[in-house]
Formats: structure tokens, sequence, C-alpha cells
């Protein structure tokens, strides 16, 4: 019996990096809901950009980056992207790194740093992008 190959443009491909994307979400969210806002953030951004990887898979487009930003310029190639959208998303992959790592914040851990507002912002560009994906995948 030959064993099916997994196609990385098939449906189930962008549909698997669509759900991942979407319960990173509700991950974020519970990081928030309980203080974790350093988690919350990064979350928020990792969501944002499997979700958006979805959509480029759909569309047999490059997305082999972890960066929003990156990730809506490619997808401007054949889906109009508003310049918002691209403002938020430099906002919101500021997070990769310093919601992680301390020597990232002048040597602070990152919990002491992202408190809720921070991480209220993130939760609203994440939505915001995530938003404007949906339209496209569901």
């Amino acid at each position: 019996m030959k064993e099916k190959k997994f196609n990385s443009k098939s449906k189930e491909a962008y549909l698997a990096w669509y759900e991942q994307g979407l319960r990173d979400l509700e991950v974020a969210d519970f990081c928030y809901n309980n203080n974790y806002y350093e988690w919350a953030c990064f979350c928020y951004q990792e969501a944002t950009v499997k979700v958006l990887k979805a959509l480029l898979k759909k569309n047999n487009l490059e997305s082999f980056r972890h960066s929003a930003f990156s990730l809506l310029e490619e997808l401007s190639k054949k889906i109009t992207v508003n310049k918002e959208l691209f403002n938020l998303s430099m906002e919101l992959d500021k997070h990769y790194i310093t919601s992680r790592y301390p020597g990232a914040n002048m040597l602070q851990p990152p919990f002491k740093v992202y408190k809720k507002e921070i991480a209220e912002n993130a939760k609203n560009i994440a939505n915001k992008i995530i938003e404007f994906v949906k339209q496209y995948l569901e």
C-alpha cells in the first residue's frame, strides 16, 4: 500500500495552520486572563502568524517567516492589505523576542516588564489581523 504524501498546499494543510492559530489565540487569552502578560503577547503574535500562514498556504504563497509584517507583505501579492494592518503588525512583531528573553528588556525578566495594557494592545492587534484573514478562510 502506497503511503499518502502530505501536500503543504492542500486544504488539510492550510486548515491545520488555521485551526492551530485559533487554538494559540485561546492560549493567549488564557494567559492574558491569568496575568501572564508576557506569554499572552508572545501567543498573540504566534497565533497571528499561524493564521496568516494558513491564508498564504491557501493562496500558494511563500510562508517561511515568523513576522506578521513580512507575511502580510507576501500576502499583499494576491490580496489587498490596508496600511493600518501593516502598521499594527509591526507593533505585534515586537513581542516575538522581547516577551521571552530577559536580555531583550534591559536585563529585566519579561514578566516584570509586560503589563496588562501592553497585552491588551497585542490582543486587539491580533484580533484585528485575524478577523481580516478569517474573511478569506471561512
